[in-house]
């Protein structure tokens, strides 16, 4: 992956962790799995998903 895609996959990682922030009390979209959506996100950002779990504390959630 390129150094554009990466900046491109970080700005989805970053606004899903906005839309965690603003809205993890509310209803989703059926279908809308935000925890595959970060692990698809760390795969191209080649970070280890389980280490992000634990250092954003979402680990509990997820179970």
């Amino acid at each position: 992956m390129n150094k554009i895609d990466k900046v491109k996959a970080f700005k989805e990682l970053h606004g899903l962790l906005l839309f965690y922030a603003e809205n993890r009390d509310q209803p989703v979209e059926q279908g809308f799995d935000f925890f595959k959506e970060v692990e698809t996100l760390c795969e191209k950002l080649d970070l280890d998903f389980d280490t992000f779990k634990d250092v954003f504390n979402f680990g509990k959630f997820n179970d």
